[in-house]
């Protein structure tokens, strides 16, 4: 481990794009550090160099949220408002979610003196079931920088419940940061754990599979008899892989 805090129990891996890609580690080799760290009580972050390159303040903030570091302002003491102002909810996952922005259906804030200080986003699960419109998807929640706000995500999750009355709310948390340990606070459980998710290393960032999917290959004019690994290794562009996620699902 590059980075151990004993007291903490908790371990640091910097893991730079072209030494850890498929040229050099197997598919499993961040799960697996995962897993053997979770044997000991360990709980391992792994930081990717393009989020250190260019979301470092992000990181940062996780870092000093993980050690208890962070400023910190009570739930009881802010407003809950749903957002509908789209463009603020971009600008607010951006700046404070390693993810960045992803479209959602309902948007709940936390507000501190009129300042958005906390966001929880949910949408339609991605498989219903049996058609269910009352089966979400918990799709973000993150604070302000530097800012951790104590019995926020509770008081954010109780309010979807009262008002939406969903049946099922699934959600996945990335194992690169977290061990699902808010989620069983709120009262999920764990299903499983997700094989490791790849991506492609473009100019030094990590791109999503989904827009580099062998149909989407054959239209820019490449070989329909190669897989999309195939045609990607051709153009000496290579594979990094994750830990996974944990899926948790909330019965209402």
């Amino acid at each position: 481990m590059d980075i151990y805090l004993p007291e903490q129990k908790i371990a640091f891996e910097f893991n730079g794009l072209y030494w850890h890609s498929e040229l050099f580690k197997s598919n499993n080799y961040h799960q697996l550090k995962t897993d053997k760290c979770e044997e000991y009580g360990i709980s391992l972050i792994q930081i990717y160099e393009d989020d250190w390159l260019y979301k470092k303040n992000i990181v940062k903030s996780r870092i000093l949220n993980l050690l208890g570091l962070s400023e910190k302002i009570y739930a009881r003491k802010c407003e809950i408002k749903e957002v509908s102002d789209n463009k603020i909810i971009r600008e607010f996952l951006e700046k404070n979610h390693i993810q960045g922005y992803v479209g959602s259906i309902h948007k709940i804030g936390l507000f501190h003196n009129d300042e958005l200080i906390s966001l929880m986003t949910f949408g339609k699960s991605r498989k219903p079931m049996n058609g269910n419109d009352k089966n979400f998807e918990l799709i973000r929640f993150c604070n302000k920088l530097n800012i951790s706000v104590i019995g926020g995500a509770s008081k954010l999750f109780k309010y979807f419940i009262k008002k939406y009355k969903p049946k099922e709310i699934i959600s996945y948390a990335d194992r690169s940061w977290s061990k699902g340990n808010l989620y069983e606070k709120l009262g999920f459980s764990m299903e499983y754990k997700t094989k490791p998710n790849y991506y492609y290393i473009i100019n030094g960032v990590r791109k999503y599979r989904f827009n580099y999917r062998k149909d989407k290959l054959i239209k820019e004019g490449f070989d329909k008899n190669k897989t999309e690994h195939q045609i990607m290794l051709e153009r000496n562009i290579f594979r990094i892989y994750d830990s996974g996620n944990l899926k948790y699902k909330y019965i209402n």
